[in-house]
């Protein structure tokens, strides 16, 4: 009744899927996700300018997407062993990717500005609707029925 039993680990094949690619591979590749970014962030202003507001949640979560790989790649970048070469063989792809990165945050900043604006026009016309309905609401009388009707500017003054 003492059986002991063991606990045997079985060797299993691992394949390295560590395989690191050529440093081109993901300067081209930073370069298509900024070229994807750049084109999500266009529609963003087209769906700002049109106030097409149902699109800006995908939008918004398809440049998040982006700019997370962007990210998640540049982490890669800078851990590739042939990083010295950013320097000197791709100083070229380098200087491309930083420009593309520049437009982007500032076309990015120019739809951050549009959403304030936006925001802030929407506010102003809730001030004036909301001023327009207590001006009318301030003059509802009620019918025997219980229909409410406005009647216009009161005349009385009627402090009691």
């Amino acid at each position: 009744m003492t059986e002991s039993r063991k606990f045997v680990f079985n060797k299993v094949n691992v394949t390295k899927n560590n395989d690191v690619e050529p440093l081109k591979y993901y300067l081209d590749l930073q370069e298509s996700i900024l070229d994807k970014l750049t084109r999500v962030i266009q529609s963003e202003y087209e769906a700002l300018r049109d106030r097409m507001v149902a699109r800006l949640s995908e939008l918004s979560s398809a440049k998040s997407d982006l700019m997370l790989k962007l990210q998640s790649n540049d982490q890669k970048i800078k851990l590739h062993p042939d990083v010295d070469k950013l320097k000197t063989e791709f100083a070229a792809n380098v200087l491309i990717l930083k420009d593309k990165l520049k437009k982007c945050k500032f076309r990015n900043e120019v739809n951050g500005r549009l959403i304030v604006m936006n925001m802030q026009a929407s506010n102003k016309l809730k001030a004036v609707l909301m001023e327009a309905r207590d001006a009318t609401t301030r003059n509802m009388t009620y019918n025997a029925k219980g229909s409410a009707s406005a009647k216009g500017p009161s005349r009385l003054s009627i402090s009691a």
